[in-house]
């Protein structure tokens, strides 16, 4: 059993330096729970991960079961490499980096306090629509690899409040196909391999869950959520979205109500 669980580990993070290399495509925001009490609440929270991920997302109940929110999802990430031609007595420098941003928006149903005083349940129609941004420097040149997707899916998020309203903890799992489209580049060749993948499926199952924590005042907490990425029909080294991927992001989240309740 130990040896099994050394070559899983072994091969994960085979699986990550290798993946360093190649182009990214998606990169999952963090799944929104607002936990709706009533008609009024507004919900905003800011959450990263402390090293390329940050979410921005604000939510407003409606009515007293219908609840809505927007959200923002930014992402980036730079790697280096140096290598020394020995023959020339020069260094080459090689950067890729990898930008994303998304919009995200959310429309549903939630179980207002009244008819449920500490456990909440909501479920959204979730839409996002995001981009990719691959490029490529060496000593000056610059290739590039660019292009979209969209991510249709429902979201149902079922969590608990405290009575005196300072904890709360949700579980949240985002079902969702992601089909990719205008992809661009100005060197195929370069590309072939991050090509092949990006084209060897027309769309992806994604199962995004989630647990969340929140803790503080009334109106203001922090909060942590962890979150687990499947793609479920994808095969990590020759499609576009990985296999398993992982997020830790932290937070702040404020609570109010317009309406005075």
């Amino acid at each position: 059993m130990k040896k099994l669980n050394k070559i899983y580990i072994f091969a994960l993070l085979l699986t990550i330096v290798f993946s360093s290399c190649r182009a990214r495509f998606y990169t999952p925001n963090r799944n929104p729970v607002p936990l709706f009490k009533t008609s009024g609440d507004i919900y905003v929270d800011a959450s990263t991960n402390l090293v390329n991920k940050y979410d921005l997302t604000a939510g407003y109940a409606l009515t007293n079961n219908i609840g809505a929110y927007v959200g923002y999802a930014g992402s980036a990430l730079k790697t280096n490499m140096s290598t020394t031609d020995t023959f020339n007595n020069t260094t080459i420098t090689d950067s890729r980096h990898y930008r994303g941003d998304m919009l995200n928006l959310g429309l549903g149903y939630y179980l207002n306090q009244e008819e449920s005083q500490n456990v909440r349940f909501e479920v959204f129609g979730d839409i996002a629509m995001g981009n990719y941004r691959n490029t490529f420097t060496q000593n000056g040149r610059q290739l590039f690899l660019n292009g979209n997707y969209m991510r249709i899916g429902i979201m149902p998020n079922v969590g608990y409040i405290s009575s005196d309203n300072k904890f709360s903890i949700a579980y949240s799992a985002r079902i969702s196909q992601i089909t990719f489209s205008n992809s661009s580049n100005n060197e195929p060749n370069f590309w072939q391999s991050d090509l092949n993948r990006l084209n060897s499926k027309l769309n992806y199952t994604m199962l995004e869950h989630a647990l969340l924590f929140r803790a503080g005042g009334d109106n203001v907490k922090f909060q942590f959520q962890f979150g687990m990425y499947h793609g479920l029909n994808s095969d990590e080294l020759v499609n576009a979205i990985p296999l398993l991927n992982a997020s830790a992001m932290f937070g702040i989240v404020i609570n109010a109500n317009v309406l005075g309740k």
